[in-house]
């Protein structure tokens, strides 16, 4: 197994940790008021918790990279910084269906669960954009994934390697793909 594809397994297990903690929400709320009180309470507690987790491990991972590269000189790895990620945007935006006039219940929880998901996976990212843009020995950081849309194919298809700390990773929900530093 590639060594993108172990952060990725285990930034999915987090999404999916984060998911289940969310699904015992959902099965406790009844009304659209619920949902948004409920979830403007949580999602920020589940961002923090598993977004910083997330970092934690792309962290570990982007050292580990590091070593395995005999990259020179010292440096280690800088985790995001999480705090709640806008999970509280989140919680506003994704209930929107549910004050229709037909309340669509699945649909808020496709926008809740993709929001957290980027959220997760983003800390992951950003630790290693940031860490790869700091890092003297890396020569940047690039794309990586499986290009599940045409977005990420695009971005995909550029194999860049990125040097500047402007250049942002940009993800949808449900996106899979990861920054990876280039020694």
């Amino acid at each position: 197994m590639s060594a993108a594809t172990q952060l990725r397994s285990a930034v999915t297990s987090l999404s999916t940790l984060a998911s289940r903690d969310l699904a015992g929400l959902w099965r406790q709320v009844e009304t659209a008021v619920q949902a948004r009180e409920a979830l403007s309470d949580v999602l920020p507690a589940l961002v923090e918790t598993y977004g910083a987790a997330s970092a934690t491990l792309a962290a570990d991972w982007y050292d580990d990279l590091r070593d395995k590269a005999g990259a020179r000189g010292r440096f280690t790895a800088i985790p995001a910084e999480v705090g709640e990620s806008g999970a509280d945007v989140l919680a506003r935006w994704g209930v929107a269906p549910l004050f229709a006039a037909e309340p669509d219940w699945a649909s808020a929880r496709v926008l809740i669960a993709g929001g957290l998901q980027r959220r997760i996976a983003n800390a992951s990212r950003l630790t290693v954009t940031r860490s790869a843009v700091e890092d003297r020995a890396a020569r940047g950081w690039q794309r990586v994934g499986v290009g599940g849309c045409d977005f990420c194919a695009m971005l995909l298809g550029r194999g860049a390697v990125y040097t500047e700390a402007t250049a942002d990773f940009e993800a949808h929900d449900h996106c899979r793909c990861l920054a990876e530093p280039a020694f």
